[in-house]
């Protein structure tokens, strides 16, 4: 899943709106809607926010991490 959607999806499962999202992460709605449309990602320090607040990993934030194979 791209970053895009997960962080749609976790927005919506909170049941917040862009608005109330870019409130708290401190950035303006126009930047949520970009990350959600997929023209941006969010910065490192963004994801940080976004990880605590959302409560998960940032690997999460930016997609299913690729699984290592032991040789």
């Amino acid at each position: 899943m791209e970053t895009k959607n997960i962080i749609l999806k976790l927005r919506t499962e909170k049941g917040m709106s862009q608005d109330e999202l870019a409130d708290k992460i401190m950035v303006t709605r126009q930047v949520v809607s970009r990350w959600e449309n997929g023209d941006t990602i969010p910065k490192t320090d963004t994801l940080k926010l976004l990880s605590k607040e959302f409560d998960v990993s940032i690997n999460t934030l930016l997609g299913e991490p690729r699984k290592l194979i032991c040789q």
